[in-house]
């Protein structure tokens, strides 16, 4: 586990002559102090699998700035002038990983990716919104939806928690959650990789809620570069309108959360999500199908089918010209040319030759049979279109007057 400490620094405008809440409700929220609340310590126990530590972060002020609310500026000037009310106060901001300003009142919500920095203020004091901004800190960006390059667009995930994100109630913090997706812990280094499942080849498994490192077994599946998850409406996710599996992608340090087949984001039983034709062997497939969902033993249950492109093995006859796509040129075999003619029936038989000896090693006996049938169909049809081609031997021809030609 890794101790991740924040400076938290409470500052104010001179002219601000609001009440401040008590700096015992700040160290509860984001110190050791408040554990077990839903937290922001727990909330990033739970979102990097118990491997980093925000306990021992540290509250200073109240710093009053020698500036009123209408002179500002703009966001990495009123940052600086915090920072500097701090430093002024006596506070080394240099022994520590990252400085939250929160200021008082209605002022501002941003982070600074990868920058270790955020800023909030009363109205934002909730770990919602600050499990995103916080999260910038550590590198972490908006979630999107496929299809999209748009921000905000997963309100099943904090990184887009201004967009109708399912946030729950708390008394004590505004709102809580959600989580973050798995793709999202991955980019950090968060997510256990020895509790994913990366065996997909036609298995059935089950996993466990993602956020409970605490549960043994798979919290999470690898397929095809996607990562499935199983998450229960609660916790962090208490706010989701029902448990379910979600599938995501990762591009750009955004997360994709993936539709299934039937256009959802949040798959329940009989739920699929299909990538790929099933009976191409040389294209990639992917299948997940959720099974079940059992919230009471906290488990998902899950198809998973991966069938990665097959490669054919090399042609013992070397090609030259234009062959492999329906141009003249020579096949080379056993030390000797032999022409192809250009959009001839034997480009076609070669073609579906190569096929049906390819597709000889395809695990699946359905799929095999399907794709061997049809390059038998297509080597029958052209040898047919081959002979009918070919000029048969003719019988004298008849003369007129009843003399015959003798044949040459």
């Amino acid at each position: 586990m890794a101790t991740s400490r924040w400076a938290v620094i409470l500052c104010k405008f001179a002219d601000d002559k609001g009440t401040t809440l008590p700096i015992d409700h700040y160290q509860r929220l984001f110190t050791s102090a408040g554990a077990g609340s839903f937290n922001m310590v727990d909330f990033f126990l739970d979102m990097s699998h118990g491997q980093i530590d925000i306990g021992a972060s540290k509250v200073f002020g109240w710093f009053t700035l020698p500036l009123n609310k209408a002179d500002k500026g703009d966001r990495n000037g009123l940052v600086a002038a915090c920072r500097q009310a701090a430093t002024s106060g006596g506070v080394n901001l240099g022994t520590f990983d990252g400085v939250l300003v929160s200021m008082n009142g209605n002022v501002d919500l941003f982070g600074y990716v990868g920058g270790m920095q955020a800023f909030c203020d009363s109205d934002s004091l909730s770990p919602s919104p600050l499990g995103q901004e916080m999260g910038h800190g550590y590198g972490l960006d908006h979630a999107r939806r496929d299809g999209s390059d748009a921000d905000y667009k997963d309100p099943w995930d904090v990184m887009s928690v201004y967009d109708g994100t399912f946030r729950q109630s708390s008394a004590e913090w505004g709102t809580i959650g959600p989580g973050l997706n798995a793709w999202c812990m991955r980019s950090r280094g968060w997510l256990d990789e020895n509790r994913v499942s990366k065996s997909n080849n036609n298995v059935t498994l089950q996993l466990r809620p993602l956020h409970r490192h605490d549960l043994p077994g798979f919290l999470a599946a690898e397929i095809g570069g996607y990562l499935v998850e199983y998450r229960p409406a609660h916790r962090w996710d208490a706010a989701f309108h029902r448990s379910a599996v979600f599938i995501h992608r990762f591009e750009d340090n955004h997360s994709y959360v993936m539709p299934a087949a039937d256009g959802r984001f949040d798959l329940v039983a009989e739920s699929f999500f299909e990538r790929g034709n099933a009976i191409d062997p040389f294209n990639n497939y992917i299948r997940v199908e959720v099974l079940a969902i059992d919230d009471c033993n906290l488990t998902a249950t899950l198809s998973l089918r991966h069938r990665k492109a097959y490669v054919p093995p090399p042609v013992i006859g070397q090609i030259f010209g234009g062959v492999a796509v329906d141009g003249g040129g020579w096949i080379f075999i056993g030390g000797h040319f032999h022409p192809v003619p250009p959009r001839g029936p034997e480009v076609v038989i070669l073609q579906q030759l190569l096929y049906y000896m390819a597709v000889k090693n395809v695990s699946d006996i359905s799929v095999r049979s399907k794709a061997q049938a049809g390059a038998l169909t297509a080597i029958s049809q052209a040898v047919e279109s081959r002979i009918l081609q070919l000029n048969p031997l003719r019988s004298p021809a008849t003369l007129t007057g009843g003399a015959e030609t003798q044949a040459r």
